[in-house]
């Protein structure tokens, strides 16, 4: 059951990510003093961050009700949690500290890693 509600809550997460920036990327940006500037770059965050976000969490959402499937998206979750908080790690590697609103990201995303996994751990295995 917990391993059902984490996954709810990346579920609505991620996906209210990828719906807001299929609506408007900048309703996010602005939050993190960040805007698109062009076309291009409109075009770029609503294809990756809306398309993969949105489709990851479908991934996620599957693991909410798929008892089969529930190890693979909190194993997916793990991927993509880490995978972030590389890319952030590396970016304040590289050209130092992002705004202060941006920090909190970096642990939320340490910690649904952390979460992740011990859930996954916990979680049996079941036959497809």
């Amino acid at each position: 059951m917990v391993a059902r509600i984490f996954l709810g809550f990346i579920v609505l997460s991620i996906g209210s990510i990828g719906i807001l920036y299929l609506y408007d990327p900048n309703l996010l940006l602005a939050r993190y003093d960040l805007a698109t500037g062009s076309a291009g770059m409109d075009n770029m965050l609503r294809s990756t961050y809306s398309g993969l976000f949105l489709a990851s969490a479908l991934v996620f959402l599957l693991g909410v009700f798929v008892e089969a499937r529930r190890r693979d998206a909190l194993a997916f979750v793990a991927i993509f949690m880490t995978g972030a908080a590389i890319g952030r790690i590396a970016s304040i590697l590289a050209v130092g500290s992002p705004p202060a609103t941006i920090m909190p990201l970096l642990y939320f995303e340490i910690a649904a890693t952390v979460i992740a996994v011990v859930l996954y751990l916990r979680t049996p295995a079941t036959q497809s």
